[in-house]
């Protein structure tokens, strides 16, 4: 399941920049992925048992839709995920980034922030996931330099 939900490192930077939506799971301080019945368990567990007191500092952890619904609706950010072919390599990824509603100059040329179409290696993944990884880290990015 935790293959839904972004990374701890994402999750964490997230906060920074004021997500606060309510998710369905979570990161402990140390970077374990939980669930919330997951949580809810372990903690009745410990009461049940007379465990002590449990740290409770934690980091949301959405899901990956939902960041990109509070790019899309917070900060105007609209992505793409795209596969495209390689005459050797077969089927890659790669992804695109641009402000909604302003992704052409002022001749009317396209010109997202991100634009896949630029010949950079280091941008062709090899599964959806890694590219949709990687958009999310560069949509942090652009928030974070905005």
């Amino acid at each position: 399941m935790e293959k839904y939900f972004v990374t701890h490192p994402q999750a964490v930077a997230l906060k920074e920049l004021g997500f606060d939506e309510p998710c369905m799971a979570f990161y402990w301080n140390s970077g374990k992925f939980y669930t919330c019945a997951e949580y809810r368990h372990r903690i009745e567990f410990h009461k049940q048992n007379q465990l002590g007191d449990y740290d409770y500092d934690s980091t949301s952890a959405p899901l990956k839709s939902q960041v990109f619904e509070w790019f899309r609706d917070k900060q105007n950010l609209r992505s793409n995920i795209m596969d495209f072919i390689d005459d050797v390599t077969g089927i890659e990824w790669d992804y695109e980034i641009d402000f909604i509603g302003v992704d052409v100059d002022e001749n009317g040329n396209y010109k997202p922030l991100v634009d896949y179409s630029i010949d950079d290696e280091t941008r062709k993944f090899k599964t959806y996931k890694e590219a949709e990884s990687a958009c999310i880290d560069k949509l942090i990015e652009i928030v974070k330099n905005k």
